[in-house]
């Protein structure tokens, strides 16, 4: 039984999904097939999660878990991608129980701007209906996800720092074959080999509500991962193209709403300039 020796951890809406697509076309690299399988997320106490209230949770056991690289050949590494576990509170440990020599590899984009599109990404699904001044406070999970140092520290507690690799969303998108050669360096795999760049996870505001709804709906079914494989490789890129043809910018962010998420995030901000060592100088403008 070959199991992960790699995870993507975090962060949501940071350039996971790029990272994730990337890397699976490398030859060395085996990446799990569902994309957010959020095992060790999973609280088999919380009723929440168990009833399937709020995040989904498509594996729920070991042997659900394990059966998901059961077609890993020989390659040297066997990753997944859940941006969840980042913030996850038995995730950490977890994870160094039954895995603790995995490599971990976090990306991190710009807290106020991630909050933000994170609030438009839920305005997508239908599940945020309230103005962004009211949704983006103190205590809401858009928010808190961005608190960088404060989860961090729990992986650095349990991992060694050369187990652990920090990138930045910033840098994915200035150079990303420069991002995903240092991240190649990481995994111990050719940094020679260049995989298709052209696809970008978009995100953003919907023109028509309703064709982002069913999009949405259709990428959530629970069907989806059997009926992939089966769908032509052009029927998939005419929907992608047709997801993105109805994104469109959001609208700027208001000034006093921008002032107040970074006042919220400098102390974060400090602390991991100082664990990543680093100059975040530029996040906080």
């Amino acid at each position: 039984m070959r199991l992960p020796n790699f995870i993507v951890g975090g962060a949501l809406k940071a350039g996971t999904t790029s990272l994730n697509y990337y890397l699976k076309q490398h030859p060395d690299v085996y990446m799990c097939p569902l994309k957010e399988p959020r095992y060790f997320a999973y609280e088999i106490d919380n009723p929440d999660h168990v009833q399937g209230r709020g995040l989904y949770f498509p594996i729920k056991t070991w042997e659900q878990y394990t059966t998901l690289f059961a077609e890993a050949g020989e390659q040297s590494v066997i990753g997944e991608v859940s941006p969840h576990y980042m913030i996850s509170q038995i995730a950490p440990q977890g994870i160094h129980d039954r895995l603790p020599n995995v490599k971990l590899l976090f990306s991190l984009r710009q807290p106020v701007k991630r909050a933000y599109s994170v609030y438009w990404h839920q305005v997508r699904l239908g599940d945020e209906n309230r103005p962004v001044e009211e949704a983006l406070v103190e205590g809401e999970y858009a928010l808190t996800h961005g608190l960088y140092a404060h989860w961090l520290r729990n992986w650095y507690a349990l991992f060694a720092p050369e187990q652990i690799k920090v990138i930045l969303f910033d840098d994915l998108l200035r150079d990303p074959l420069g991002a995903y050669v240092d991240v190649c360096h990481f995994l111990e795999i050719d940094d020679t080999f260049v995989p298709d760049m052209t696809v970008r996870n978009k995100g953003g505001a919907m023109k028509n509500e309703r064709l982002g709804r069913l999009y949405e709906r259709l990428k959530k079914h629970p069907l989806r991962q059997k009926l992939d494989p089966l769908v032509p490789q052009g029927v998939r890129s005419a929907l992608v193209k047709t997801h993105d043809q109805n994104l469109q910018e959001p609208p700027p962010m208001p000034p006093a709403l921008q002032q107040r998420l970074n006042a919220f995030y400098c102390e974060d901000i400090a602390e991991l300039e100082q664990m990543l060592q680093r100059d975040l100088s530029a996040w906080r403008s």
